[in-house]
Order: structure tokens, then sequence, then C-alpha cells
């Protein structure tokens, strides 16, 4: 009996939860899927700023909820260049009445692409989360984020450019 328990529970824990790993939205939200792209230039040594273009598809229906791109500003608020770990800020806008602000967004170096002429790391590979949405105007409003970019961080000379996949899922506002 206990060898029989304890191969059922062996079996149920290969079968994915689904809803256990989906973000959860409040009364008042639904839930899309994110995906897309940014891509921004360093205008200091802990200021970025670009476009970002999303794409948000409602879960249930399959329909479009945005796809617009907007501008970006990001900001790293801390960094450990020995860990190769930073935390950011970000600021989307899409148009007045579609924005986001983001805090504590973790990025992670994950690799060396490039070095400078010096020989010193100038581009990186990069894995960044986030998840703390601190403001949100209009579909935003009151919603939340679980998102991942995947992409490269770049101040080399003559490079000086960072692009970004995104993906993920978030809860937005209902119309």
């Amino acid at each position: 009996m206990f060898k029989r328990s304890l191969m059922t529970l062996a079996a149920l824990s290969l079968v994915p939860l689904e809803s256990a790993a989906a973000l959860r939205c409040g009364p008042g939200l639904r839930h899309v899927n994110v995906n897309g792209s940014v891509t921004t230039i360093n205008v200091t040594p802990s200021k970025q700023v670009g476009q970002i273009c999303l794409a948000l598809i409602e879960s249930a229906s399959g329909r479009e909820a945005l796809n617009d791109c907007g501008a970006l500003i990001g900001r790293t608020v801390a960094s450990d260049p020995e860990t190769g770990t930073s935390t950011h800020s970000h600021t989307a806008v899409f148009d007045f009445r579609n924005a986001f602000v983001t805090q504590n967004d973790q990025a992670q170096v994950t690799g060396v692409l490039a070095v400078d002429d010096a020989g010193a790391p100038c581009a990186f590979s990069v894995y960044e989360t986030i998840t703390e949405v601190q403001k949100g105007i209009g579909i935003f409003r009151g919603g939340s984020l679980a998102v991942t970019a995947t992409g490269s961080v770049s101040t080399c000379p003559n490079k000086n450019l960072n692009t970004f996949t995104l993906a993920g899922e978030a809860c937005i506002r209902n119309k």
C-alpha cells in the first residue's frame, strides 16, 4: 500500500500544473500572453532610452489586446560587477492612455559577447526578469507582469546598442 501511494505521488509530480505557474489575475483584470522586443542605446552608464514593442494576446479568446510600439527609458539602480547582476527600473509609454513603470527588475549577465581593443569585455548576453509594476496607466492600471527579457547589452566602441526579446504573461485592465 505504501509503495502504491509513493508511486502515485511520483506519477502526479510529473503532471505539469499549468494553472499553478500562470499569473493569477484579480477582479477587473484579464490574462494575456506577452511577446515583444526592446531596442535601446546607453545614454549614460545608468540610463538607456529606446523603443519597446509589445503584442498582448488574450489567453481565453486568442484576441489581440495590444500590438503597439512605444518609448522606453531604463535606469540601472544598482549593479555588482563581480556577480554580473543588476537591478533596473523601466518606464514604457505607448501613448498617453497606456503606460507602465516597473521596479526591481533583476538582470544577470550570462556571457561575454565581445571585447574592446584593450581586451576589456564590452558586450554581454543578459537575462532579465520583470515582475513588479510600480504604476500603470490605461490597460496597465492595477496590472501585473511576469516577463523575461533575453538579449544583449553593448557599450563597445561604435556598437552602443542593447536588444532584447520579451516573453511572458501579464494581467491587464478589462475594457
